[in-house]
């Protein structure tokens, strides 16, 4: 690297020095003032120009002093017992944003649900919740929802859509004709004894399971060829010392991310264990996990079968044991000192070393079952037997079409699934949906599958029904609903049961039922059922002992190898596409959801839509750049998509998002990005999302993109810093040799200082436990109301979230190492802002805070121009959030903001205040810990400390006082609030330059 070439960069601009963008981020403002002032030279502006602007802010002003409109509130007529007006209420349940199945608690406010929090109860999730669940709660909301039952695509009645779908089962079932009933791998225990129950009474029915990104499908088919079972493991790594992940994203989008978070963390715990789990990462794209990881080698994607099979021989000759079918895989085109070493560390650590695998290629997979089962981890970072079961029976969506053309199917039901969408034969599944008597389809909306079928049993939100999950085997948790329906909805287990004939009256009595007589007889406890039941609620989860058939491991088939490896043949094509999940839209259930749509990107920083990652050599060679238009050609199809040159990219391969270019979600997520799920390949009845052939086309179109950092700037400073894991052993200064925590500071000052009599708040940001997942940005904007701004104001730079992950690179292009960084205001001891505003709009409290008074702010930004780490947001429009659904997820303890003022964090101002007087009604002191802010409470890694710096004993003043603590722009004397701790890598090389 030059010397002229920065240390840490943001962007290949950034980093090549690019005149235009110092220009940039030379100048404060997106947009130039309205008036002469800032459109001429300072010595051509005029007097009157000047009192233009002037006059500006003084009318902003006094229309800021105007009297709001009077609302008037109607009191109850009779309070309910349970609810106390300006008082939470709080339900533990299970989110169901996703097949992870995380504990949660939710946080409802005069009977409306407006925050998803984790439940630090749950043996599984620990607290954590990830961007997906906190965005949940607005879905709620969402009214694109379907409002009632349907048939014919005219309004029907719940008892006639009941008797039209019954009378149509039986005579399917009369004539013998198939009934398929099509349902996502992971529903939960209650929900698949109902598929039991409705299977029992339809002999002709079975089960299709449709996973969108074929990942757990292939796990699960990767062990029913090693282990006869077909299962998802529990894997554990937090009792790993060497982890060796080909593609999983775990950090990110795989499997259960948010409980893999909190295992990662607590291996990589330098500080409190001296040791820390060794992580490698070989991928196509930067993900998530390898944004985090010690060593990542950018692999093709063609070659990480190769790539296996090189490791798996290097294991089994250590081993001195024969692995059958490696030696028709083609040579891995990576460096053969890569596997060696990889090898040699996994051998070393053994029962502790743990190899993960994503992708849909059950080859691949079944690899990674031998690499561990030569590790001899089973049990131990691995555990089979300890995982979730999937439906063993179930048929693939490939035979489902082939009896749909063979007119086998009588009758269709879809539910929790939109393959019309998500497949790539979902064109050929329209066609054939036309010629079955009986279709019925149970989503909450009239998505891409369901405006196609007859009948429509619109399913309740996770947060209007009851459920149950199973995580991991023996941990059982359970979803009660907190919100009576609100639109006329119901639960899908109750309509599949209704339609089966069992007479019950409600999908909770079954539920309930289920609980007592298969769960209560293994909790082990000396209450009744009552008892333990209502512990059950209230706690959101339980342990049992597990089923006795997963007592013991199923034994290991070495001869499926050879099998599954038949096919493995070297890469076609120079380029290689990849579909890949991001870490908001996933595979695109939540699409209408603007805080997902918004959250930049925690690798690309990109918002609103999806886009071509392109390796910088690569784009240099074909002369792509950021914003152009690209024809990709794969599957058969061709996608025009605006391309991104992304740094870490394998110069073979081509990444696109799936979960965009949805056509029947909502009028927010509609036509937003391109359906990447067509570029899939489907032969032999399989689809494959990775490692396919590809050819580009440039074009001359151009579409910008809406990135959310390269308008913010280092320049040049140590705002983060990191060290190896030996020389922080060392030296627990190491990489950060300069004075930091609080009290450091410039020892001369105009400032008088402030005296903090009582508390004075503040926050540490662990860098090493930072991933970068960005739950702490959308948890943010859930909490302090911060509004959708849209992808025209976002490339305008007017994003307003108060937090935003930084990310930097270091390193050459095609392989850098990244950093993550939180950054929200840093209160500072001696802020800029302060000094600068003319109306007393932003201030420092009593207790350390800089306070934003909203009704003094007219507007003038000059606080945003004086603020160093460019953390305030200027409100541009009146969002009036017109719609009345979304208006009931706002919460009421913070004001909504109007047009023409300055926000930014306030630390969670509200929380603090509740906090105290909780405690002060409680007659204690309060504690430490007492308060989190939103941030800290989402954050799966537990990167973010909050608390009372003038407490000793306090874990923020504990961390401020290590060896690894700093405080940014030390050398301007503006005494931060906020606590950084530098990241320690285990890296091996002695030291991070």
């Amino acid at each position: 690297m030059s010397e002229t070439t920065p240390k840490y960069w943001q962007s290949l601009a950034a980093r090549a020095g690019d005149p235009a963008l110092l220009e940039r981020s030379r100048d404060e403002f997106a947009e130039e003032l309205p008036v002469g002032v800032a459109a001429q030279a300072p010595d051509q502006s005029s007097r009157r120009d000047f009192f233009k602007v002037m006059g500006l802010s003084a009318a902003a002003a006094m229309v800021a002093c105007q009297r709001a409109p009077v609302q008037k509130a109607v009191p109850f007529l009779v309070k309910p017992d349970e609810l106390t007006p300006g008082l939470a209420l709080w339900y533990a349940s299970t989110c169901g944003a996703c097949s992870a199945n995380c504990g949660v608690l939710l946080k409802t406010r005069d009977g409306r649900p407006i925050k998803v929090e984790g439940n630090e109860e749950h043996p599984v999730s620990r607290g954590g919740v990830c961007a997906v669940g906190q965005a949940s709660v607005l879905s709620l909301y969402d009214a694109s929802r379907s409002r009632w039952p349907s048939a014919g695509g005219t309004r029907a009645s719940w008892a006639d859509l009941d008797k039209a779908v019954s009378e149509g089962l039986r005579k399917v079932a009369g004539e013998g004709k198939a009934l398929r009933l099509v349902l996502p791998w992971v529903l939960g225990p209650t929900a698949e004894a109902a598929v039991a129950r409705f299977l029992a009474a339809f002999p002709s029915a079975r089960t299709v399971r449709f996973d969108a990104t074929g990942e757990l499908e292939a796990i699960a088919e990767a062990h029913r060829l090693t282990h006869g079972a077909r299962v998802v493991p529990d894997y554990r790594f937090d009792q790993a010392k060497v982890i060796a992940s080909f593609g999983a994203d775990f950090l990110g989008t795989w499997v259960s991310p948010v409980a893999f978070t909190r295992q990662y963390t607590a291996a990589r715990d330098a500080a409190g264990k001296r040791e820390m789990a060794r992580h490698w990462q070989l991928e196509p794209l930067m993900s998530l996990t390898g944004a985090s990881a010690d060593k990542r080698v950018p692999v093709a994607p063609s070659d990480m079968v190769p790539a296996l099979a090189g490791l798996v021989n290097r294991l089994a000759e250590k081993a001195g044991r024969a692995v059958d079918g490696l030696v028709g895989v083609p040579l891995a085109r990576v460096p053969a000192e890569v596997l060696d070493t990889l090898a040699g560390e996994l051998w070393a650590a053994k029962e502790k070393a743990l190899v993960v695998c994503g992708g849909d290629d059950p080859a691949a997979q079944v690899l990674a079952n031998v690499a561990n089962e030569l590790l001899g981890n089973a049990g131990t970072t691995v555990s089979v037997s300890g995982g979730l079961a999937l439906d063993a029976g179930a048929m693939t969506v490939g035979e489902l079409l082939t009896e749909m053309e063979a007119k086998q199917v009588g009758a269709v039901i879809f539910h929790g699934v939109n393959p019309v969408y998500a497949h790539p034969k979902g064109e050929a599944l329209a066609g054939l949906l036309k010629d079955v008597a009986v279709t019925v389809a149970t989503s909450d909306r009239l998505d891409e599958t369901a405006s196609l079928v007859r009948f429509h049993a619109p399913d309740h939100t996770p947060l209007e029904s009851w459920g149950d999950a199973e995580p991991r085997r023996g941990v059982l948790s359970l979803r009660q609903p907190v919100v009576s329906p609100l639109h006329d909805t119901r639960g899908a287990v109750e309509s599949l049961l209704k339609w089966a004939g069992v007479e019950l009256s409600s999908h909770y009595d079954f539920l309930r039922a289920r609980w007592e007589a298969e769960v209560f007889p293994r909790a082990n406890v000396a209450t009744g059922f009552q008892s333990f039941w209502d512990e059950a609620v209230r706690q959101g989860v339980v342990v049992v002992l597990p089923q006795p058939a997963a007592t013991e491991a199923p034994a290991f088939r070495p001869e499926s190898v050879a099998a599954v490896l038949a096919g493995t043949a070297a890469a076609a094509g120079e380029l290689e596409l990849v579909l890949y999940q991001k870490v908001g839209l996933r595979d695109g259930a939540l699409a209408n959801n603007g805080w997902l749509h918004e959250m930049p990107d925690p690798i690309s920083k990109a918002t609103w839509g999806n886009y071509l990652c392109v390796a910088p050599s690569t784009a240099s060679k074909l002369g792509i750049s950021d914003g152009q238009v690209v024809e990709v050609l794969a599957g058969g199809k061709t996608l025009a998509v605006p391309a991104l040159v992304q740094p870490g990219t394998h110069p073979r391969a081509l990444g696109l998002a799936m979960g965009y270019g949805r056509t029947k979600v909502g009028n927010l997520g509609n036509e937003v990005g391109e359906n990447a799920f067509g570029l899939a390949s489907f032969t032999n009845g399989r689809v494959r999302r990775s490692a396919l052939g590809a050819r580009l086309q440039v074009t001359p179109g151009r579409k910008p993109l809406a990135l959310s950092q390269t308008h913010a700037s280092m320049e040049g400073r140590a705002l983060v810093r990191e060290a190896e894991l030996a020389a922080f052993l060392a030296n627990p200064r190491a990489g950060n040799e300069e004075e930091g925590g609080h009290g450091g500071g410039h020892p001369l000052s105009i400032w008088s200082g402030h005296e903090y009599k009582g508390h004075r708040w503040a926050l540490a940001v662990d860098l090493s436990a930072c991933t970068g997942c960005s739950a702490c940005v959308v948890s943010c904007q859930a909490e302090n109301n911060i509004p959708i701004v849209g992808e025209d104001e976002a490339r305008r730079q007017r994003e307003m979230h108060w937090m935003r992950i930084d990310r930097y690179y270091e390193g050459e292009p095609d392989a850098p190492r990244v950093v993550h960084q939180p950054m929200m205001c840093q209160h500072c001891e001696n802020a800029p802002c302060e000094t600068v505003c003319p109306v007393l709009a932003t201030v420092h409290s009593s207790e350390g805070l800089n306070q934003q008074v909203y009704n003094r702010c007219v507007g003038t930004r000059y606080c945003a121009n004086n603020c160093p780490t460019k953390v305030r947001r200027f409100n541009w429009f009146d969002y009036k959030h017109t719609e009345p659904l979304k208006r009931m997820v706002l919460n009421p303890d913070v004001v909504v903001r109007t047009r023409g003022v300055m926000e930014k964090c306030s630390l969670c101002v509200q929380r603090i205040q509740e906090g105290k007087a909780v405690a002060k009604r409680e007659g204690r002191e309060l504690r430490d810990g007492d308060i989190r802010t939103a941030c800290q409470q989402s954050c799966p890694a537990q990167a973010i400390h909050f608390g009372d710096v003038n407490d000793p004993n306090s874990d923020v003043a504990k961390l401020a006082r290590s060896g690894r603590a700093y405080r940014l722009l030390e050398d301007l004397n503006i005494g931060p609030a906020v606590t950084y701790l530098a990241k320690i890598r285990n890296t091996g090389n002695g030291s991070v330059e």
